[in-house]
């Protein structure tokens, strides 16, 4: 288990003290009585996310406040394609990413900035992971409610993946106001997420 230290800390506020906050990586079956208000995310944690570790499919890390199960958050290497408009400068169609598959806080701990610390400790991550294996991006599938809230932290939607997701949805008779919107945020342009 790990203690918050300065290490891992981003600017924002919080409700706990970091010494309060600890995390480790998923080494077994999750403790029961999690829930954070969303099936989706309740059933990865108790259906895949063991099973996704051990097949190397995805990487769960356990959040706890004052050793209760507070959060958890699950992530996967990914490439990002970018659209010419998009890249800017970058002439790879492809670039590396570290992609934010699943985010879920507990109901008890919601609404206290936990949510937003572990979108920011995640991304501290995702900048030292780019300094050993090239990772320029963090991303994340933003369900169509919280696009402003990740806006609010200088993510933005990545054109051309989305413009894909939705043609893909027609194809398949899915309604495209409610495919999940994909976002990038940029670990070279914006070294501190946006926590305020």
């Amino acid at each position: 288990m790990h203690k918050m230290d300065r290490k891992h800390t981003t600017t924002g506020r919080l409700y706990w003290a970091l010494g309060e906050i600890s995390y480790h990586i998923l080494h077994e079956e999750p403790p029961p009585g999690f829930d954070c208000g969303r099936e989706e995310q309740n059933a990865f944690l108790y259906g895949h996310a063991w099973a996704d570790l051990q097949d190397r499919l995805s990487t769960t890390y356990l959040f706890f406040i004052q050793g209760r199960l507070a959060a958890f958050a699950a992530v996967v290497m990914a490439g990002l394609v970018l659209g010419r408009k998009e890249r800017g400068q970058i002439r790879f169609k492809h670039v590396g990413a570290l992609k934010l598959c699943q985010l879920g806080v507990d109901r008890r701990f919601a609404g206290k900035g936990l949510g937003r610390f572990i979108v920011g400790f995640m991304t501290a991550f995702a900048w030292d992971v780019g300094r050993e294996v090239a990772c320029r991006y963090v991303t994340l599938d933003a369900q169509p409610e919280l696009v402003g809230w990740y806006e609010g932290r200088g993510f933005v939607r990545n054109r051309t993946m989305q413009a894909q997701r939705i043609e893909e949805a027609q194809r398949f008779g899915r309604t495209p106001e409610q495919v999940p919107v994909s976002m990038r945020f940029d670990l070279r342009e914006d070294r501190r997420l946006r926590l305020a």
